[in-house]
């Protein structure tokens, strides 16, 4: 087998990965967007990091609150991600402007996605600058998935199709099948 240099952006090769949804912020200051740099980091403490471009919106909220939650979505998201992750709410009120349904989280204050299948709450122990993003380190609080889909193995891929960004307007699922978002 042979290998071919990959140029810019490097980070491809890691790619697909799942697509989230982040919700930050509390009371009337919340905002959502959609990151797929989201990793498990610890185990003792649970702890998930994010990295988190100090641009966005999300990132003053999150440096204000000190918490977050990170959503998982499946294939019937994929518009939605898309644009979250395109539109800033320093130009539009994302969750107002599509009716985005947020419930209250149980150990936090930033609510979560109503329609993920699993979410986790978050409260910031860290924020790390490393280039242009920060790793936002966050100690888990608490944990949920929805019982149909979710067995002590993991995600039950028969039954839910977890949403993958591959590039740009493409995403994928475990099912094999693209995705291609509509200009």
């Amino acid at each position: 087998m042979s290998y071919i240099e990959v140029d810019d952006p490097f980070y491809r090769v890691f790619h697909p990965r799942p697509a989230y949804l982040i919700v930050s912020g509390r009371d009337d200051d919340v905002n959502i967007m959609a990151a797929s740099w989201v990793m498990p980091i610890s185990e003792e403490p649970w702890t998930l990091g994010l990295a988190l471009d100090r641009e966005t919106y999300t990132y003053n909220l999150i440096k204000k609150y000190g918490e977050f939650t990170v959503n998982v979505v499946t294939d019937e998201d994929v518009d939605l991600v898309y644009y979250v992750g395109h539109v800033s709410k320093y130009e539009v009120d994302k969750i107002k402007e599509k009716n985005i349904p947020l419930s209250p989280s149980k150990h936090i204050k930033t609510p979560y996605y109503s329609k993920a299948i699993g979410y986790a709450e978050c409260k910031v122990i860290k924020m790390i600058p490393i280039g242009e993003v920060d790793l936002v380190v966050g100690e888990v609080q608490a944990v949920y998935a929805k019982k149909d889909l979710f067995t002590r193995y993991g995600w039950d891929l028969r039954k839910t199709k977890i949403l993958m960004q591959n590039i740009g307007r493409t995403f994928v699922t475990n099912s094999n099948t693209p995705i291609f978002i509509k200009k």
